[in-house]
């Protein structure tokens, strides 16, 4: 369709363009159409004069997850499906599931499109994480209280973004809120780590991004924070047993080599309820040295 669309009309996608259209839709023609759709169409008015950038593909990107066309929209009900559920969730939480049925969902999950058809078992493309993310996470976003929820309350003077306080604001959300909204939470499984990306994306509020990378079996959730030129390294984890913090350590150094960033912030949820660790043991602030590099670790 797109080189059709050249012939057509002379308006051109460059390299740069099909390179970001692929990274965002994985090839899957029903996205990269949309996408393209989205640009030429809406974005640039069918003006064919005008050049087409890479830029205008993350903005049809972030338009198409906020529109969730009917395409899109029916990934709610695919995810409740009881063969894709346990799926999703241990893609997001990074675990590795162990139920019967596994070999046979996965399966299912591939004919649906959901996940990606070979090497570690993700979702398809970065538009269906993200849909899937906030659909999951939505009615925890929306419960946030709107005071604490005021973008400005987390910006130094000059708009710079203060991932300390944000961080600090969410431990104490955690700490108050957590078991009560995670007990009656339906995704209980990675309730945890959509928690903490529901309170994220309510405060970034369209000011900022998340770029997520999760797998089964990864046993952590990274999150990439940009604001203005601002990056941040966040990665998420569970704390099973004593390897749970050495292993996030590196883990997290190895992800902000892949950002070339210096400093990075390690969230290590307990399993543990409020009764068998207290929250005055379980609250913990630290910061260590990686390679060369500043961990900050939030205990919770």
């Amino acid at each position: 369709m797109l080189d059709q669309h050249t012939q057509d009309t002379g308006q051109v996608f460059t390299a740069a363009v099909f390179e970001r259209l692929y990274a965002y839709s994985s090839g899957q023609p029903w996205l990269t159409n949309a996408l393209a759709n989205e640009i030429v169409a809406r974005i640039l008015k069918n003006d064919y004069t005008r050049a087409i950038t890479a830029e205008m593909v993350d903005i049809a990107k972030e338009r198409l997850i906020e529109q969730r066309q009917t395409h899109l929209d029916s990934l709610t009900d695919k995810i409740n499906d009881p063969r894709v559920r346990p799926i999703v969730l241990s893609i997001i939480n990074g675990e590795a599931p162990d139920f019967d049925g596994f070999d046979d969902a996965m399966r299912y999950c591939r004919d649906l499109g959901i996940i990606s058809a070979d090497g570690p078992i993700r979702f398809a493309n970065p538009i269906y994480r993200e849909i899937i993310t906030r659909i999951l996470n939505s009615s925890l976003q929306y419960g946030i209280n709107q005071d604490l929820a005021q973008t400005s309350w987390y910006l130094r003077p000059g708009g710079a973004l203060d991932m300390d306080k944000l961080l600090n604001a969410f431990v104490d959300f955690y700490r108050w809120h957590s078991e009560s909204w995670l007990e009656r939470f339906q995704y209980k499984e990675a309730g945890h780590q959509l928690l903490l990306m529901a309170f994220l994306q309510r405060i970034l509020n369209g000011g900022g991004r998340i770029e997520r990378e999760m797998a089964i079996g990864n046993g952590r959730t990274d999150l990439a924070v940009f604001w203005q030129d601002q990056v941040f390294p966040i990665e998420l984890k569970m704390h099973h047993n004593a390897r749970s913090e050495p292993d996030g350590l590196q883990q997290l150094a190895r992800y902000m080599d892949k950002l070339g960033q210096k400093q990075g912030y390690l969230i290590l949820f307990e399993k543990k309820t409020s009764e068998e660790l207290p929250w005055e043991t379980r609250i913990r602030r630290e910061v260590h040295e990686v390679d060369g590099k500043e961990v900050i670790l939030l205990g919770m």
